[in-house]
């Protein structure tokens, strides 16, 4: 009975999850999934910035696939978890630092890895390990590698294991409505390697392992610089609005923040004064911007009265809807953002958690306000108050930012100096480059 309600059960959880996520990020922008979407089997790897979401983010991208996703065995504890986490194709792997399960019990987990290969079926995997909010790519460990192989191995280099590595860019992790990035690379066989394995299992790991970290790399924003992280990061901030300009490829603003980033570290790596000289020039200029309170997504542009005018009256439009919205929703946002968020810490779990808690709170509540509509008034003027709930939910996210957009333009309206500072930090910047 389990294995025929639950596909029913996932195809139902997905169209709700594909429609939670909507609510979640203002545009969800991915390229290079038309060009591995055919190939079967196929393992996915991919960076890991944003806990259970990164997982979330293919299966809303991958449509015309079910993908089975490995994550650590501790979110398993209890029973109804572990059924939960199976429909909706989750799988255990046994860390030693959990100090959770054992190497058969893992063998196991691999075992039903190579049946998903052999079904032509998909698997994703995060080779770091582990998830962290900063936008670099930690070490890889050795699981992908040793699965890939095995499952080769096992049936003579003859599966045609496809692996498609891709990179995940979150413009802001915590927070609601903002851009999401999903950049898929060139997909390659693990048969590619069969020779290196058969003469060096452990060096053609290795290899398959070098691959796969460098071709993630290219398709997010990797800050190689580790030990000037908060420094360079800052930098990625200032140059955003400019690192298209600069780039010659006008498509991906990741791949071309990537590339300006880690050029300008290549240059300020060989100059300790210049790093420390512009370090402090960055760092004052941010403790302008945090004293004159503009929200760190502002674009460093003046501008015009006419431009100010016309947001503001988008803005008033939208206001009605905004009201409107705030009064219908504040009951499930009250319970995601001061019952369930107010008492995590640990941020990369709080658009995971309000994805998550959306995808089942908020169509239990508005089902609950059409049945009393529907019995209070009748049942078609309900669906139709009902249908526009959704409808004006988005209203709202977008009047707050263009909101923020307006509170932005017109502080720096009214302070023309962060502007003159800005673009004499930007040209010291271009200077590097030239």
């Amino acid at each position: 009975m389990y294995t025929i309600i639950k596909p029913l059960i996932y195809a139902i959880l997905r169209i709700f999850l594909n429609a939670s996520m909507s609510f979640s990020y203002r545009n969800i922008i991915v390229s290079g999934y038309d060009k591995i979407k055919k190939r079967k089997p196929i393992l996915f790897v991919s960076n890991h910035q944003n806990t259970f979401m990164d997982g979330l983010v293919l299966v809303k991208v991958a449509k015309n696939i079910n993908p089975n996703i490995l994550v650590r065995a501790d979110i398993f504890k209890s029973k109804w978890a572990s059924i939960a986490l199976d429909i909706i194709h989750l799988i255990p792997i046994y860390r030693k630092k959990d100090n959770m399960g054992s190497v058969a019990q893992n063998n196991e987990i691999f075992r039903k890895c190579f049946d998903l290969f052999k079904q032509g079926k998909t698997l994703l995997i995060f080779p770091e390990g582990n998830h962290a909010i900063r936008r670099f790519l930690r070490p890889m460990q050795k699981g992908p590698a040793r699965i890939a192989f095995q499952a080769e191995e096992e049936n003579d280099f003859k599966l045609g294991l496809n692996v498609a590595p891709f990179g995940l860019h979150y413009e802001n992790h915590p927070k609601r409505w903002h851009d999401l990035h999903v950049h898929f690379g060139d997909a390659f066989q693990v048969k590619d390697f069969q020779k290196q394995f058969e003469e060096n299992p452990i060096k053609a790991q290795k290899q398959f392992t070098d691959k796969i970290r460098k071709d993630i790399s290219a398709e997010m924003v990797d800050i190689k610089w580790h030990s000037e992280y908060e420094f360079m990061e800052k930098v990625r901030t200032l140059l955003k609005p400019y690192a298209l300009k600069w780039s010659e490829n006008k498509k991906s603003i990741v791949h071309a923040e990537n590339k300006l980033i880690n050029q300008i570290a290549d240059e300020l790596k060989e100059d300790e004064g210049k790093t420390e000289v512009l370090k402090a020039k960055l760092n004052s200029y941010y403790k302008e911007v945090k004293e004159n309170k503009l929200s760190e997504d502002f674009i460093a542009e003046k501008p015009s009265v006419f431009n100010l005018f016309f947001k503001a009256i988008g803005i008033l439009i939208g206001l009605p809807f905004w009201i409107a919205a705030k009064i219908i929703n504040f009951l499930p946002e009250y319970i995601i953002e001061k019952k369930v968020i107010a008492g995590v810490k640990d941020i990369t779990w709080h658009i995971s958690l309000r994805t998550g808690v959306s995808l089942f709170l908020y169509p239990i509540y508005y089902l609950i306000i059409y049945i009393v509509l529907g019995i209070s008034l009748n049942w078609v003027l309900a669906g139709i108050i009902a249908f526009t709930f959704p409808l004006i939910s988005v209203v709202l996210y977008e009047t707050e930012y263009h909101f923020k957009k307006l509170k932005n333009a017109f502080i720096l309206f009214k302070n023309p100096k962060i502007l003159k500072q800005e673009q004499e930090l930007v040209q010291e910047f271009i200077s590097l480059l030239v």
